[in-house]
Order: C-alpha cells, then sequence, then structure tokens
C-alpha cells in the first residue's frame, strides 16, 4: 500500500501549478529613533498607477521624519530579483533640502516587479551645515539609515 500511496502523492505534486507569489504584507511598519516608514496598500484613486495582475504589484510609502530637523534628505528604494544578489532600483527617489519632525515624503502607487522577495529604503541625511571661519558653509555630518521589507514567502 505504502508503494503505491507515495509515488501517487509525488506524482499529484507535479501536477499542482507552482507559481511564485511574493506580495508584501501591508501595511508594514519600520522605524528607528529618527525615521518612520510605512509600506501601505495602495491608493484606490483612479488617476493613479494601476497594477497588472502577476507582473508589478502596487504599494505607497510613507517616510516620517519623527526626530530633529535634518538636511538633504534623499529617499531611495531597491527591490530584489530571483536569482541574482542585485538590487533594482525602483520609482520613489524622493529629496529635500530641509525636514523638520513630522514632515514626511509620500508616495502612492509605486509598481514593484511581482516575485520580488525584498523591498529596501535608504535614507540618507546630513546635520545642520556647518559655517568653517572663513564664512563659508560645509556640509554637515552624513548619515544613512536602512529599511528592509521581505515577503512572507
Amino acid at each position: 500500500m505504502k508503494g503505491i500511496i507515495i509515488p501517487a502523492f509525488i506524482l499529484s505534486l507535479a501536477f499542482l501549478p507552482i507559481e511564485p507569489k511574493a506580495e508584501f504584507l501591508v501595511p508594514a511598519l519600520k522605524e528607528t529613533d529618527i525615521w518612520k516608514v510605512e509600506l501601505k496598500a495602495p491608493s484606490r484613486e483612479k488617476n493613479l498607477a494601476q497594477g497588472q495582475k502577476r507582473k508589478y504589484d502596487l504599494y505607497s510609502l510613507l517616510v516620517t521624519n519623527k526626530g530633529k530637523k535634518v538636511y538633504n534628505v534623499h529617499v531611495q528604494s531597491f527591490r530584489s530579483q530571483p536569482g541574482t544578489s542585485k538590487m533594482f532600483g525602483l520609482a520613489p527617489e524622493m529629496q529635500r533640502n530641509l525636514m523638520v519632525k513630522g514632515d514626511d515624503f509620500k508616495f502612492l502607487n509605486f509598481p514593484v516587479k511581482a516575485q520580488s522577495e525584498a523591498l529596501e529604503f535608504i535614507i540618507t541625511w546630513e546635520d545642520k551645515p556647518m559655517t568653517l571661519r572663513n564664512g563659508t558653509k560645509a556640509p554637515g555630518k552624513k548619515y544613512k539609515e536602512s529599511f528592509i521589507f521581505t515577503s512572507p514567502s
């Protein structure tokens, strides 16, 4: 009996449709003492980008400064690609010269290729610019934080 059941089970698995599903669970939140990064469901507004089933999933992003005043803020985003260690850049790339506590970046309905297994958001910023002895301004100290969201698959 065992000799029939095990091969039948293995054979039945061969005929199941195997389709990688790598949707990210939303809402998802990552935060530090300075930044709050929220991966959210897409907006339902008709004038915004729409997803394509099995090609692209849509997400919205909210990045909030919950710390002090910061300068030259840049937010970059990347997605993984199965079968490679490279990360590919995504559309929500934002920058602002100055952000105070409570300021945020919003990016609604950005597409992410289906089967992506990780999303990475990199935030870089600087402290207050320094004034040198001769009176000229120099950039403040630079910082970087990375926020990674992974699919549950």
